[in-house]
């Protein structure tokens, strides 16, 4: 079975700050926003797993990861009004 995570921030506003925590009820923890200068998804399960990032239209995605390991799906950014970014991860 196949679970995923979504963040999504409201069309045209700034980039969503963070890293940002979460604890999936899949297990891992999923970290996600805005910082150092880059859009980023990461995310670390004991399970085959990965990240995506969008910005803008524009995708980044990992590779499955193991389990353990941790998936980064990150874009380079500039905080600017008129951003349209998303975070998600997912289980394999």
């Amino acid at each position: 079975m196949r679970r995923t995570g979504h963040h999504r921030c409201p069309v045209s506003t700034w980039l969503n700050p963070g890293p940002d925590a979460r604890y999936p009820s899949s297990g891992g923890t999923w970290e996600y926003g805005f910082w150092n200068v880059k859009v980023r998804s990461c995310c670390t399960v004991d399970k085959c797993h990965g990240s995506t990032v969008v910005l803008n239209g524009n995708q980044s995605r990992s590779a499955d990861t193991a389990s353990g390991q941790r998936s980064t799906a990150e874009k380079s950014a500039v905080n600017i009004w008129s951003n349209d970014d998303a975070y998600c991860y997912r289980t394999c």
